[in-house]
């Protein structure tokens, strides 16, 4: 009997939660200023200055794009307004079937892994936008390097390990850099452009904080609670089908989670570096 994928669960249910409490349609970090306290309200705000500084990267239209892990297609959503030629790849059936509906005929939507994404190209930009932290290094620029058009980029925005990370748990994640720059170069590739805004993602993890903390812990406390008090039978057997679907290490990632002590901005800082990046291949203009 298959098991829950939390992490790929928590991706779908982050859909609702983002726009239940900042009506943001953004699934990523925020990018706070020196002196700005981060909460929940000002969460979208914080998601706008992620939009334009990811937009900056990206050659200006018209230009034949892929957007890959675009999530409900926001950005899609975006760059097709914009002028840009856009396809789209998600892994999750939830998105796909959002971004369908929000992109029309104007944009295509592809339901697979970017491992498994078959079409040929040539696209003048690969968007990664938190994305690519969930992609196999080599196989992914292999491919990359297989339909990114001559002269073209490849547009990353996401979270790396820092050489400080030594595999504990700590908030964000993604490939360690040092392998990531190291890998890119094996494959042909260099960075064009580089902004490393790690210090303003990283109060994001404070507006977490704020949410598991101040709503999600407290609410699931009170209706385990309830059901244990009125329903005691109903609250056996569910607490059976959660250990049985969920693996215990992601229970005990659910309950820190919950705690939310070590998701932290200083924790968050001290192991990951936050990267808005351009590739190009090497020698290219």
């Amino acid at each position: 009997m298959a098991k829950i994928d939390t992490k790929t669960e928590g991706l779908d249910l982050y859909v609702h939660v983002a726009k239940t409490f900042a009506d943001s349609p953004w699934l990523h970090y925020g990018l706070w200023e020196p002196g700005e306290r981060p909460n929940i309200p000002q969460l979208r705000m914080a998601q706008e200055r992620y939009v334009d500084l990811l937009l900056s990267l990206i050659p200006p239209a018209p230009k034949r794009l892929v957007d890959i892990g675009g999530g409900t297609g926001e950005m899609a959503k975006l760059l097709l307004d914009k002028g840009y030629v856009v396809d789209m790849v998600t892994p999750s059936h939830i998105q796909a079937e959002i971004a369908r509906d929000k992109l029309g005929a104007n944009g295509r939507v592809f339901e697979t892994k970017f491992e498994d994404f078959s079409e040929a190209g040539p696209y003048d930009v690969c968007l990664f936008s938190e994305s690519f932290q969930y992609v196999d290094l080599d196989v992914s620029l292999e491919k990359l390097g297989q339909i990114l058009a001559p002269g073209g980029r490849i547009v990353i925005a996401d979270c790396f390990r820092d050489e400080a990370y030594q595999g504990d748990r700590q908030p964000g994640g993604g490939h360690r850099y040092s392998l990531f720059l190291e890998r890119i170069a094996a494959h042909g590739f260099e960075i064009d452009k580089d902004h490393d805004v790690t210090a303003a993602a990283a109060q994001t993890m404070a507006v977490d904080q704020q949410v598991y903390r101040g709503f999600v812990a407290p609410l699931a406390d009170q209706v385990i609670s309830l059901l244990r008090a009125r329903r005691p039978i109903l609250a056996w057997i569910a607490n059976g089908l959660y250990k049985l679907f969920v693996p215990r290490t992601e229970r005990e990632n659910i309950i820190a989670r919950l705690k939310a002590d070590y998701r932290s901005p200083e924790a968050f800082e001290r192991v990951n570096t936050y990267r808005f990046l351009s590739l190009k291949r090497r020698n290219d203009d």
